[in-house]
């Protein structure tokens, strides 16, 4: 979502304004849209070779679902919790526990016995028992067909390096060149920006095979899938003019954000010309997910290998709207470089990378469904599983790869979705992920319109093929503030809150201290809900996310290195790596502090202010509002793009000002307001926010919506309002203000007047002795 919003988020606020024409056209294309499933053909000349990661017992066919269908031929499966160890090691959990915890239960489907074309796999004498830890060498015989006495569950012969490299040189002389009328359709691909690029009728498609379960989703083991040959990489094997001026162009378009993961379908990736012969290659692939839907998968190496020619591997989940990252040698990343790790630096650490277009974007099939666990979850499984069958990726044991996950956004939220039915994942890395997104979208049943609008605009403009029912409601809610109750339960049935408990998972939690849609409390309610369930948890809360950090600049060095100290200890299982201490923060100077618990615990003396004079203001859309902050400006061109919906101190106010501090002061979490209030009108909601004095910046950017009812009659209601992380000098102050316009929930059906008669805040703070200065390593 975060990176998404750069393509969106202009014409979405035109939308916020009122000029609602073109989504509301775009939103009809897409209900129009039949998703685009698996299972049908589009006339292109990109080349495929099938290959099938199964044994040889007969896999099911893909059932047919409709767009409204739950998996499984309409019944969706009851979803279990699982009670957990409290008591768990930090140390990642024995993976023989882990096999014992399962997803949601999967309804039975008739047996089929469909003839997919087999993957030439080598046939160990013994099975290795699985164990947690680098697996055994096992001597691997030449390729033998899949005997039909071959055990339930397949294992994958670890190889040694030599082994290894011959089949891959062996794969790379089989590749043939495609043919070179693909030319012809390099222009309708640009035109559709890359999206189904790829596709076409597989050679063998088939469900993937399972190993029932009755206390959960089945774990696939066994997929389909089709390497991709992009339409335009021959011209990098021509001799000499291939290796020395076409390659260095593909490296150059893929250091470019975006560009280059719009354009890798058909151009490729870059290849090492330089490489050892056999060496692994970065490559495209359709991988079959569980319902007969190809998820486009990207494999990027790499650079270090152990012994057996095998390292751990990362999965890189995109932002919403963007299609898998494929920028293969920046340290960093190429559009959000602050708030994630980059493909090039996680493969000199030692891990393979991999990326996919998710369900409904780009060139995968299916509809969008918002990372439920039950879709894109399990799409993620079905990526695993292959992985596991690959010769150059290390094992926990058998079907279980070591394995991690990153991302950003729509890229943090399928962390939490996945790991809460796949327990094979050794760390995750969820950054600007959500909770719920009907708080998100509608927090106190007001409506975020200016996001809602931006997100809109994304999955428009770039042909996303979301639930049919998911851009209508988005529509209804920015134009008209109502939104039907089927619609929330969609977004509530196709969540993950309810399953976090489910996770076992050590989990690290970025989120952003200025982000205006995942706000703090998205993650803090995570958090909560996976350490109440005994599960490894960090939290780290830093300046970047969807919103612009105007106070401060981020460097973005400290979550880098959390990321990898995570990883490393979780996924290498290397006991060296320090993970730090269970929270740390930074305030509004870029200072880090630390705790060595979560929540810290608000033990100071709470900041406190009261005022009694009554004053009444009009309910006016947008002018004397809060917002836009114009100091986004100074932010770079993505900064103004996700820092639009940013606070602004507002002139159309009520203010509140609060005693200045005695003493250095670490104002941590959610602030508590009282309002009383009377007033008439069709108006629901008041916003509030706190306004550094001496900065004159909303704390993080954020307005907290107030339900209130205008009814003529005197309320007094109190309520928490969003997480800040502020620290104040001696002297300082700030602000409390209730507006009644704020631009991120901007709207046109509010009017009327509120009478403010009396209003309290208390502002938590951490005593001195509970922070600890973080320097950032």
């Amino acid at each position: 979502m975060g990176a998404g919003s750069f393509v969106g988020r202009v014409g979405g606020l035109a939308v916020a304004l009122g000029i609602g024409a073109a989504i509301v056209a775009g939103a009809g294309v897409a209900v129009a849209d039949d998703g685009g499933s698996s299972s049908e053909t589009a006339s292109t000349s990109v080349s495929t070779t099938t290959k099938t990661v199964a044994d040889s017992r007969p896999t099911r066919p893909a059932a047919e679902e409709t767009d409204q269908d739950k998996p499984d031929a309409g019944t969706r499966p009851a979803r279990k919790r699982h009670k957990l160890s409290l008591d768990k090691p930090a140390a990642k959990a024995d993976k023989a526990d882990k096999a014992d915890k399962a997803p949601k239960a999967e309804a039975d489907e008739p047996d089929a016995a469909p003839e997919p074309v087999t993957e030439p796999q080598a046939a160990p004498e013994d099975t290795p028992t699985a164990v947690v830890g680098k697996p055994t060498a096992v001597a691997e015989p030449a390729a033998v067909e899949a005997e039909e006495d071959e055990p339930d569950t397949p294992v994958r012969a670890t190889t040694t390096l030599f082994h290894r490299l011959a089949a891959e040189h062996a794969d790379v002389d089989a590749d043939q060149d495609p043919a070179l009328p693909a030319l012809a359709s390099l222009v309708m691909s640009v035109v559709t920006a890359g999206r189904e690029a790829t596709n076409e009728t597989p050679t063998s498609v088939g469900d993937v095979t399972t190993t029932s379960r009755a206390d959960g989703y089945p774990i696939p083991t066994g997929v389909t899938v089709e390497e991709v040959h992009p339409p335009l990489l021959w011209l990098q094997k021509i001799p000499v003019v291939g290796t020395f001026i076409v390659t260095p162009i593909v490296s150059a378009l893929h250091a470019i954000p975006l560009v280059g993961d719009f354009l890798q379908p058909i151009i490729g990736f870059p290849i090492d010309h330089f490489a050892p012969p056999g060496a692994p290659q970065a490559k495209s692939y359709r991988v079959t997910s569980f319902d007969g839907t190809e998820i486009f998968v990207n494999f990027m190496p790499s650079l270090v290998y152990d012994e057996l020619g095998q390292a751990p591997t990362v999965l890189d989940g995109p932002g919403l709207g963007l299609p898998g990252p494929t920028t293969l040698n920046l340290r960093y990343d190429s559009l959000l470089p602050h708030d994630v790790i980059g493909i090039g630096l996680l493969r000199e650490q030692g891990y393979n990378v991999v990326s996919w277009d998710p369900r409904g974007e780009w060139r995968s099939g299916g509809r969008m469904q918002l990372q439920s666990p039950d879709y894109e979850g399990r799409d993620i499984s079905s990526i695993i599983s292959w992985l596991a069958a690959r010769p150059d990726v290390a094992l926990d044991g058998i079907n279980d790869p070591k394995i991690g996950m990153v991302g950003a956004s729509y890229g943090g939220g399928i962390q939490l979705a996945t790991a809460a039915i796949d327990h094979r994942i050794d760390a995750i890395v969820p950054t600007i992920a959500w909770n719920s997104l009907t708080d998100v979208l509608f927090p106190r049943e007001a409506v975020r319109s200016g996001w809602a609008t931006l997100l809109s605009s994304v999955l428009v403009l770039t042909l996303s093929r979301p639930n049919e029912r998911i851009l209508p409601a988005a529509i209804g809610g920015i134009l008209f503030g109502t939104v039907k109750q089927s619609d929330i339960d969609l977004l509530n049935d196709r969540g993950y809150a309810d399953q976090l408990g489910d996770i076992t998972t050590p989990t690290l939690l970025f989120q952003g201290t200025v982000d205006t849609l995942f706000t703090l409390d998205q993650a803090d309610a995570n958090a909560k809900a996976l350490i109440a369930a005994g599960t490894t948890t960090k939290v780290v809360w830093y300046c970047g996310g969807h919103g612009a950090c105007v106070s401060t600049r981020n460097d973005g060095q400290l979550v880098i290195d959390r990321t990898l100290a995570w990883l490393d200890h979780y996924v290498k299982d290397d006991p060296t790596a320090d993970t730090g201490p269970q929270f740390e923060w930074t305030d509004q100077n870029g200072e880090w502090y630390s705790s060595d618990t979560y929540p810290v615990a608000t033990t100071g003396t709470p900041l406190t202010g009261e005022r009694t004079d009554p004053k009444t203001i009009p309910f006016v859309p947008f002018i004397g509002g809060s917002g836009p902050q114009p100091r986004v400006i100074f932010s770079g061109l993505l900064g103004i793009v996700l820092g639009l919906p940013s606070a602004a101190p507002a002139l159309n106010a009520v203010n509140l000002e609060v005693p200045a501090a005695t003493e250095v002061t670490h104002i941590v979490g959610a602030p508590e307001l009282t309002l009383t209030y009377s007033g008439t009108g069709t108006a629901r909601h008041v916003y509030a926010q706190i306004v550094d004095d001496k900065t004159r910046l909303v704390l993080g950017n954020q307005a907290t919506p107030i339900p209130v009812v205008l009814d003529g009659q005197t309320h007094t209601v109190t309520y928490s309002l969003e997480q800040v992380a502020h620290t104040l000098q001696p002297g300082q102050s700030v602000t409390v203000q209730i507006v009644t316009s704020t631009i991120d929930f901007l709207n046109f059906y509010s009017w009327g007047r509120i009478d403010v008669e009396g209003m309290s805040v208390s502002l938590p703070t951490l005593a001195a002795n509970a922070v600890q200065e973080t320097v950032a390593a």
